[in-house]
């Protein structure tokens, strides 16, 4: 019925009903117009409904093996999502494809069981048939001897429940019911699996985004035909998949898969190494020699070496062929190549390096010794020209690898051999060396027979016996022919023979074998066998030489001799001729009628076998007539099929027009896209035949290009503004250090005005103090009478106090008794208002600890407010006359460091220089044990924890008295003071390294910084909040992450502890640098430290921003005088404190890459 396309979920729904209503093939004929309806191919392929269209289709043209119906829905599926061309709408197709097979095998399975329960009830059906016409037949017989009169009687008493089928089926033997079960409910199925396969393996094939469900679509079907035993089917997949892999190789699209591809290579390449092993499972040694073709062709193309597994399963796979088609020169090589990647395994354990061994050592010692007896019967007489054997040899040594035809002689002499003598089994080895090292023909059947009964007794080894058997006798012929000039035939087949009979040639085939066989060849003697005598001669061949002439003349001589003796000797030779023709003429009498009764018989052979060749040729005529009708019937569905192929072609040609039309839209509003944002110009006539990701790649290449060339140009400017700067400066120092001599001295000048000025003070200020204390020395004993009074008085107060207090004491006690009997009574109560408590102090602990985060802010905020009164009251001091002038001289002044892009024009001279601040020396006399400030410095220094007014306190002290004193003494916590303890790491003491740590950038002198140390602080406040809304859960940083990834949501914490580490990650790198390369400035430390950590994870943007702020770095010396005076001691511990921050960069990232936990942070 006509039907037209509409909404999937509506067509679904109608399917449905069909099916629940047992109208199953309606609603296959209803999804089969919907899939074939043109309006579906523009419907998006990954909708659920869609795919749900087809499923059900699929799933109902299975169980009516409906191939076709459902090749044609995928093939259309296959073609909505080309139109889409969407990875997801890749991916559905896969899923599909799979479902398919699913499907076939689940039913495969089904039918397999249903036909193994019909074939026993036919067993046990045809057992009970067969005892029931058993039973018949022997009532049959006893009636047999029975008066004929008691006959009637004795048939109505028996009654069997017999039918004629039943005696029928009686004969059937259990073999043909099983046959018949299969063929009736297995075979159709077997059949619709292995269309299944075919037809997803040509609906995947050769597309670069399918080709992973190809290959597992291969290895399904390998694994098909190894478990049903299908060879038949095998040939024809391996057929199909040469043919795929000659289509890949001339790619004729865009998403043709790509066998230049590393990773697309190995996988074709993994799929051609089962199927050589497939092969040789199915002892299908034709197979199994192309599958290694196509796998030495892809070798040969892949850039990567072969995994060894790969290899090792391919040499061996090599050698079982080469064995099985009794080759052993070239299974040999493939041994010995096995070998030398076997010895190289650490994994090979001694039993398997043993078999190994000895299975290559057997197989050397099967070569043939004769070079020529290798060769095919058809070479060795002429049947086939060199140049084949020629061009054998070259195929095979390319599949080995080889740059020359190996022999008998280069295997058995080989530096791989000599190293297999250590690992083979002994009674090989001992062999091997009975054979090539001492070999004795007239000993060698003694020694060899142990080793050859141990041979033939072991199953791994009966297929060398028959090519043993032949090296050894043609060796012991070979050796004896050069040996003797004639030999006993009796003791040449003696110590030919062995005790065990496997190894034994019978006399008749060692004679022929002797003079005819394969041994004839070895011996460079012509061989004449003397059948009475029982002698076997060895002369030269004639003619071979002019000696061997001078002998046959000799012979001739001889002949001519014993003719002239007759002569002489007429009555001797005339008897003895007689005598000769009497035993002759006995022995044709004797054997004549033997001979008659041979005739006969030979006659009667020939006439049988006359019958036997007409009745051949009629069965061979029938075959012929019969092979005709097929092949006229193929020839009928191949052009069907051609027809098919035919229209299918002209619709992928439309489509491919289409899609191609669709294509170069696309092309144009890309392109057009990329000029109208300004930045970059692409013309479409240099676009139009490259793909669309080219195109994006075009854009990013050209936007790469503009943004080098703007670097460039920034570079530029910056180092022709650095080359003028620094010129200025080196102009403008000797002016300074002119203007600085001449302050120093005018500051001298005031400063000794103002110390005379503040003596003269000072004595009358003296002068005075002592005027007034001996104006106030009477008034003495009157102030120490009153201090007594004094005293006694408050004696007495605090006696009164102390009693009022132990009355109150009392009164507590007898209110706090009458309290707890209180308490006692309201438990129950304060037992039901518990869980509001706790809700209360849960609030509480909460706000406490927001309190305490603003704590820690207004510290920080407090703590700057302290260094800026500080700053403040040293410039009053100045102002106010109390300095102490420098003692040093003008080499203290340091340039400004060098920041290019930041520069500002000099001002005046005088406004550069700031003055000292006014620190009293640390050799003046206010250091004596006298100072409380110093009293105060001594115990801060001594003190545990400090407050953060002790700390600013202890710094400003420690400027003032200690000049030891660094950056890293006056952290509040360093990096080394965070103890790693289970490879966990406290979170608290990390934050307060890190916003320690933000303060070093503070140092660097240059606000380019600002937005390392902006970041680094908002990635402290998120993982800050984090913690302080959870302590214990997230008390270190494991935890924190774990307990985040657990709440689900947002990984705020974890997105800023990520990043928090990758710029401690970038300052360690840096330290690290300054510390290793002393002579390194800062801003190449930065920079390269920049380019191994921050620049992978920033944008093009971001980078050129951090690249010149990097550039903003001070000078080296002037960076480590800031961080202290004593450089041993700075250098001691900006080492510690590195190495302590790279071990807690370390075991976080380490942590991160354990779970993936940074995956899209």
């Amino acid at each position: 019925m006509s039907y037209q396309a509409g909404r999937p979920e509506n067509v679904l729904r109608r399917a449905e009903d069909l099916i629940a209503i047992n109208e199953p093939t309606l609603a296959l004929q209803s999804l089969y117009n919907f899939i074939t309806a043109k309006r579906t191919k523009y419907i998006n392929p990954t909708t659920p409904e869609l795919v749900q269209n087809f499923k059900l289709f699929i799933s109902i043209a299975i169980k009516n093996r409906l191939s076709k119906d459902i090749k044609d829905a995928l093939y259309h599926y296959k073609r909505i999502v080309q139109t889409a061309n969407t990875t997801e709408g890749y991916e559905s197709l896969e899923q599909l494809a799979k479902f398919f097979l699913k499907e076939a095998n689940s039913k495969l399975d089904e039918a397999q069981t249903q036909a193994n329960d019909a074939a026993e009830a036919a067993i046990e059906e045809n057992v009970l048939s067969a005892a029931a016409a058993q039973k018949v037949l022997d009532t049959l017989e006893e009636e047999e001897e029975v008066a004929h009169d008691e006959e009637e009687d004795d048939v109505e008493a028996f009654h069997f429940n017999v039918s004629p089928e039943n005696i029928l089926l009686s004969s059937v033997t259990t073999d043909d019911s099983t046959d018949r079960s299969n063929k009736e409910f297995f075979l159709p199925w077997l059949k619709f699996v292995w269309e299944a396969h075919r037809t997803v393996l040509e609906l995947l094939k050769n597309n670069n985004k399918l080709e992973t469900s190809y290959c597992q679509v291969i290895l399904e079907a390998f694994q098909f035909c190894i478990k049903y035993e299908r060879k038949a089917e095998f040939k024809r997949l391996c057929e199909l998949l040469k043919n795929h892999l000659l289509a890949m190789s001339k790619p004729e699209f865009e998403d043709a898969v790509n066998l230049s591809n590393p990773d697309t290579l190995q996988k074709f390449l993994d799929t051609r190494f089962q199927q050589l092993n497939t092969a040789v499972k199915l002892e299908l040694w034709k197979e199994s020699f192309k599958s290694i073709d196509d796998v030495h062709v892809l070798m040969k193309i892949s850039k990567r070496t072969p995994k060894p597994i790969a290899l090792v399963n391919y040499y061996k796979n090599l050698a079982k062929i080469f064995q099985v088609s009794n080759d052993y020169i070239y299974a040999t090589t493939a041994r010995q190549k096995l070998f030398e990647l076997l010895i190289q395994s650490p994994i090979i354990t001694a039993e398997e390096l043993k078999e190994h061994s000895t299975l290559y050592l057997i197989t050397a010692l099967s070569i043939p010794v004769s070079e020529s007896s290798s060769r095919s019967f058809s070479v060795q007489n002429g049947l086939v020209d060199s140049e084949f054997y020629k061009r054998k040899n070259q195929k095979l040594t390319s599949l080995l690898n080889l740059k020359e035809v190996p022999t008998r002689e280069s295997l058995l002499g080989s530096n791989t051999l000599k190293a297999v003598l250590k690992y083979a089994d002994a009674n090989i080895v001992a062999l091997f060396n009975l054979l090539e090292k001492s070999f004795n023909p007239l000993t060698f059947n003694t020694s060899a027979n142990k080793i050859l009964n141990e041979l033939a007794s072991n199953d791994k080894y009966l297929s060398y016996t028959t090519p043993l058997k032949e090296v050894i006798v043609s060796k012991i012929i070979s050796k004896v022919s050069t040996l003797y000039e004639s030999i006993k035939f009796d003791f040449l087949y003696k110590i030919s023979t062995f005790e065990n009979s496997i190894f034994n040639y019978d006399q008749f085939t060692f004679e022929d074998l002797l003079v005819n066989g394969s041994f004839s060849n070895l011996i460079k003697s012509d061989v004449e066998i003397d059948d009475e005598a029982g002698v076997v001669s060895f002369t030269d061949k004639l003619y071979a030489s002019p000696a061997s002439r001078v002998n046959s003349r000799l012979f001739d001589l001889e002949k001519a001799l014993s003719s002239a003796i007759n002569l002489i000797n007429v009555e001797q030779y005339n008897a003895s001729k007689k005598e000769l023709q009497n035993r002759l003429l006995q022995a044709a009498n004797e054997q004549f009628a033997a001979e008659k009764e041979n005739i006969l018989k030979t006659s009667e052979l020939i006439a049988q076998r006359e019958e036997e060749l007409r009745a051949s040729k009629l069965e061979e005529k029938l075959e012929n007539e019969k092979a005709r009708q097929e092949a006229a019937i193929k020839q009928r569905k191949a052009e069907e099929e051609r027809i098919q192929q035919e229209a299918e072609r002209r619709e992928r040609e439309r489509i491919e027009k289409t899609t191609k039309m669709i294509e170069m839209d696309n092309k144009k509003q890309i392109v057009a896209n990329i000029n109208a944002s300004g930045i970059i110009h692409i013309k479409f006539e240099d676009v139009k035949d490259m793909s669309e990701d080219d195109i994006r790649k075009l854009q990013i290449k050209k936007l790469e290009e503009e943004s080098n060339k703007l670097e460039e140009k920034t570079q530029a400017i910056v180092k022709r503004a650095d080359y003028i700067e620094r010129a200025q400066r080196q102009y403008e120092i000797p002016l300074l250090e002119k203007e600085f001599e001449h302050d120093v001295v005018k500051q001298r000048e005031e400063y000794e005005v103002l110390k005379k000025k503040n003596e003269e003070q000072s004595k009358a200020a003296h002068e005075q103090a002592l005027q007034i204390k001996e104006r106030l020395s009477r008034f003495v004993p009157v102030f120490e009478e009153y201090s007594n009074k004094l005293a006694e008085l408050s004696v007495d107060v605090r006696k009164e106090k102390e009693l009022k207090i132990k009355e109150k004491l009392e009164a507590a006690k007898k209110a706090r008794i009458a309290e707890f009997i209180e308490e006692k009574k309201k438990e129950f109560l304060e037992a039901q208002q518990r869980e509001k408590e706790a809700a209360k102090a849960k609030a509480m602990a909460e706000a406490q600890a927001a309190a305490e985060a603003k704590m820690y802010e207004a510290q920080n905020r407090a703590r700057e407010e302290a260094l800026k009164a500080r700053q403040a009251a040293m410039g009053q001091a100045s102002s106010s006359g109390r300095y102490t002038p420098p003692t040093a001289t003008p080499s203290r002044y340091t340039p400004p460091t060098a920041a290019p892009s930041r520069y500002t024009p000099p001002t005046a001279a005088p406004s550069r220089y700031t003055p000292p601040t006014a620190v009293p020396s640390r050799a003046s006399p206010s250091q004596g044990s006298g100072d409380p400030e110093r009293a105060d410095y001594e115990a801060l220094k001594t003190k545990g924890s400090l407050s953060m007014s002790e700390r600013l306190k202890l710094k400003r002290l420690a400027a003032k008295f200690d000049s030891t004193m660094t950056f890293f003494d006056d952290m509040k916590t360093s990096f080394k003071d965070v103890e790693i303890q289970d490879n966990e790491i406290p979170t608290l003491k990390f934050l307060e390294a890190s916003e320690s740590l933000v303060t070093l950038f503070d140092l660097l002198g240059s606000s380019a910084f600002s937005v390392v140390q902006s970041d680094m602080t908002g990635n402290i406040n998120k993982v800050s909040n984090k913690f302080l809304s959870d302590p214990e859960g997230c008390a270190t940083l494991q935890k924190l992450i774990l307990t985040e990834v657990k709440e689900g949501g947002k990984k705020t914490a974890t997105q800023g502890l990520l990043w928090l580490t990758r710029g401690l990650q970038f300052t360690a790198v840096a330290m690290r640098k300054c510390i290793d390369n002393p002579d390194w400035e800062l801003s190449k430390a930065f920079e390269k430290s920049y380019s191994e950590t921050l620049s992978k994870y920033h944008s093009m943007l971001v980078k050129p921003i951090f690249k010149l702020a990097m550039k903003a770095c001070p000078y080296r010396k002037d960076f480590f005088a800031k961080l202290g005076e004593d450089l041993a001691k700075v250098n001691e511990q900006l080492l510690q404190w590195v190495v302590a921050l790279e071990n807690i960069v370390q075991e976080v990232m380490k942590f991160f890459d354990s779970g993936n936990y940074g995956k899209g942070l």
